[in-house]
């Protein structure tokens, strides 16, 4: 299948998720047909390249995994989220696809940025504002967003100007500033991720792990396609200073962070900046090896954060207590990879990474050893509260602060009203339904809900083992990938 027909195979499959979702067994079973439907699509999908305007779109071997693993993440979090009451969300978990898709085919700079943008402007609209007479983390990330896009096209603007004036090296210093400075807005690079924590507060679990482990690192593959294109951004530049700096700074903040973090959206969220920082660090050796390490870095990144935000949601819309007890193990197994203790292919590049930052620096060796101490206090500390609430009637997971609420407006709109006119009707056909058969039906929703809650979480856990217990596996298909990209070449 080519590119326009899987562009549109992506448009109708999240369309029918969103329109699904306001029925929970049609979210349910539209989440699941639509994760399995575009997995088979891509992974069938051609490289076949397609000109249009005189752009080529194209999918590449690392872009085909990047797709195969986003998506049928994408789909966990979808499945997680149709558990529950509230499923606005739902749609947005396929929406974003739509132009990372593009993003990850085109060879052009500026077309990519503006599709990657795309992609994440569309899960800020599935965000909740809850603050009335301040601005929230919702608008200060579609902001950054707008600002962060403008900054990635100047510094491209340079770039392009460079070889008339090849003498001239402050363009390539310049373009070498504005990229980033755009990439760490978009990315939360220490110090631009003051964003993150008030972002996270307005943000669902599902959309945090879908943003920070799936959404972000696209920006990292636009960026070295161009420097495919201009070498000279990674030989006359101090790009991989940069990197080391930049990966540090992640490491040692994302760790402090979460050792006093008591909150699930901003334990993950800065959890996710912690691991950012290995990758930077291994993308600033500029090797082939380094290169391959920190693809299996977001690689395991993304699967971290999504299982750590699909056990919490399932945990948070099914209060059973031996549910809760799966949740809570599938949640430690996702920290446990996440911080690279997990035996397996995350220990295995992790100490790599630190057992060569031993050799350079003891005193980064030691600091970064502090802040992965930090991050396992801070996950075992939630753990215990977790673990603590269940303790009490009615517990579970412990929520977030609960901020102000936005006050509840009437419906304005002729699709407010039609939905009003909708609930409406729906409440009068089953107030004449019995008592008893409602009571049947509500109990059949409950108990096929646990249940396939239950197969989530465990295929969950079992999909993290297997991860960690194949890394020989792992590690050469990354190889051959990687080996293929442009720059490296």
């Amino acid at each position: 299948m080519g590119l326009a027909p899987l562009l549109l195979l992506f448009i109708g499959s999240a369309l029918i998720v969103h329109v699904a979702r306001y029925w929970r067994p049609f979210g349910f079973v539209a989440s699941v047909g639509a994760t399995i439907l575009l997995l088979w699509t891509v992974r069938g999908a051609t490289s076949n390249a397609l000109d249009l305007f005189g752009i080529s779109f194209a999918i590449q071997p690392l872009a085909r995994d990047y797709l195969l693993i986003g998506l049928a993440l994408s789909g966990l979090l979808a499945v997680a989220t149709s558990f529950g009451e509230s499923r606005r969300t739902l749609g947005f978990l396929f929406w974003s696809w739509i132009a990372w898709v593009i993003a990850l085919s085109v060879n052009d700079f500026v077309v990519g940025v503006f599709a990657w943008a795309t992609g994440l402007a569309a899960l800020v609209l599935a965000m909740e504002p809850r603050r009335v007479q301040r601005v929230g983390g919702a608008a200060y990330y579609l902001v950054l967003i707008i600002i962060g896009t403008a900054l990635l096209l100047i510094g491209h603007r340079f770039v392009q100007l460079y070889p008339l004036t090849p003498d001239q090296t402050a363009l390539i210093d310049s373009s070498l500033l504005f990229f980033t400075w755009g990439l760490g807005l978009l990315l939360a690079i220490v110090p631009f991720m003051l964003w993150l924590g008030p972002m996270a507060d307005e943000t669902p679990l599902p959309i945090i792990a879908m943003l920070l482990g799936l959404g972000q690192p696209i920006g990292l593959w636009l960026f070295y396609q161009l420097v495919g294109q201009y070498p000279r951004l990674m030989e006359q530049s101090g790009l991989q200073t940069i990197l080391t700096f930049g990966g540090i700074g992640a490491v040692l903040i994302g760790g402090g962070l979460c050792l006093f973090e008591r909150r699930a959206a901003r334990l993950i969220s800065f959890a996710g900046l912690y691991a950012l920082g290995f990758v930077l660090l291994d993308l600033s050796r500029g090797t082939l090896e380094g290169t391959a390490y920190s693809v299996i870095e977001l690689f395991s990144r993304a699967v971290s954060l999504s299982v750590m935000a699909a056990s919490i949601s399932v945990a948070r819309n099914l209060p059973r207590r031996w549910l809760h007890a799966i949740a809570i193990l599938v949640f430690i197994l996702g920290g446990l990879n996440l911080v690279g203790i997990a035996p397996g292919i995350a220990l295995a590049t992790r100490w790599n990474l630190l057992l060569e930052l031993e050799a350079t620096d003891v005193r980064i060796f030691l600091l970064i050893m502090l802040a992965t101490i930090g991050i396992v206090v801070g996950i075992a500390r939630f753990v215990m509260l977790w673990v603590e609430s269940l303790a009490v009637p009615r517990g579970g997971v412990p929520q977030d602060t609960e901020l102000e609420p936005v006050a509840a407006v009437p419906p304005r709109s002729i699709r407010q009203k039609l939905r009003a006119r909708v609930e409406q009707l729906v409440e009068q056909i089953t107030s004449r339904v019995p008592a008893r058969l409602q009571r049947t039906v509500r109990a059949v929703e409950r108990n096929w809900t646990t249940v396939f809650a239950t197969i989530l979480l465990l295929c969950l856990a079992a999909f993290v083992l297997w991860y960690n217990v194949t890394p020989n596996l792992w590690l050469q298909r990354t190889l051959e990938t990687v080996g293929q990209l442009t720059f490296i070449r």
